[in-house]
C-alpha cells in the first residue's frame, strides 16, 4: 500500500509539472547581476535535491540519478568520475561518486538510500561528456530506492524546484563573488555584460573546493 501511495504521488507531481510546463524544459530568467548566462535548464516532472542531484522515476519503480546542470556546467572539465558498483548500497547524505579535476576532487552525496541496479558505463569511459546531456542520456545510475516514502518529502518538484533553483542561482553569484579573484571572474564575462557559470570550479583551489562541496553538495 506503501509503495502504491508513493507510485501514485510521483505520477501525479509529474502530470500536474507537466501541465505547468506544457512539456517544456524551463529556463530560468531570474535576473542576476553577474551570473549566469546561458542559464541552465532543469526539465519538468523530474525530482531534485538539495545536494543538485536529479531523480526520475522509471516504469520498473527504480530512480534515475544525475547531476543537475547548474552545478555540473559549474564544475567544468572532469578528468575521471569514480562511480560505486552494481549491487552496491547507497545511504542518504554519503558520498555517490567523486568527480576528478586532476588532483583535485568534487564528492556528489546521495539524496536516498537503496541499491545500485546499474551504473552508467558511458560517461565512466567518456567523463569529459557527462554535461553534454545531464538530464537524459548522461545520469550516473539507476538505483533501486528502499525508503522511498520516507526520502521523498524532502526533494523538490514542481513549484518548490522553481523557487529553489532561483534561490540556488543567486547563492552561486554570491559565492563565487565571495571567493574567486575578480580577475578569474572577468575571463568568463560575456559581452552582454553577464557571467557564465561554465567551468568556474576550475579556478577553484582544494579549500575552496571544500567550501563549495559544504555549501551546496552536502546538504
Amino acid at each position: 500500500m506503501v509503495a502504491l501511495l508513493v507510485a501514485l504521488t510521483f505520477i501525479a507531481a509529474i502530470v500536474i509539472d507537466s501541465l505547468m510546463r506544457r512539456g517544456k524544459e524551463v529556463r530560468e530568467t531570474v535576473k542576476l547581476t553577474s551570473i549566469v548566462r546561458p542559464a541552465p535548464r532543469y526539465p519538468a516532472g523530474y525530482f531534485f535535491s538539495e545536494g543538485h542531484t536529479w531523480l526520475n522515476l522509471q516504469p520498473s519503480g527504480n530512480l534515475q540519478l544525475g547531476l543537475d546542470e547548474m552545478i555540473g556546467r559549474l564544475i567544468g572539465k572532469v578528468t575521471l568520475i569514480q562511480f560505486k558498483n552494481t549491487g552496491e548500497e547507497v545511504r542518504k547524505g554519503e558520498p555517490i561518486a567523486v568527480l576528478y579535476q586532476g588532483e583535485k576532487k568534487i564528492r556528489l552525496f546521495s539524496p536516498i538510500d537503496g541499491i545500485v541496479v546499474k551504473k552508467n558505463d558511458d560517461i565512466e569511459k567518456a567523463p569529459q561528456k557527462f554535461m553534454e546531456d545531464p538530464y537524459r542520456t548522461n545520469w550516473f545510475y539507476l538505483i533501486r530506492p528502499k525508503n522511498l516514502s520516507e526520502d521523498l518529502p524532502h526533494l523538490k518538484i514542481a513549484e518548490k524546484t522553481r523557487v529553489w533553483w532561483s534561490q540556488e542561482l543567486s547563492r552561486l553569484r554570491e559565492f563565487a563573488n565571495g571567493h574567486l579573484p575578480q580577475k578569474a571572474l572577468a575571463g568568463v564575462t560575456l559581452a552582454d555584460g553577464g557571467t557564465s557559470i561554465d567551468g568556474l570550479v576550475e579556478h577553484f583551489d582544494n579549500k575552496m573546493v571544500e567550501e563549495f562541496e559544504a555549501q551546496f553538495l552536502r546538504r
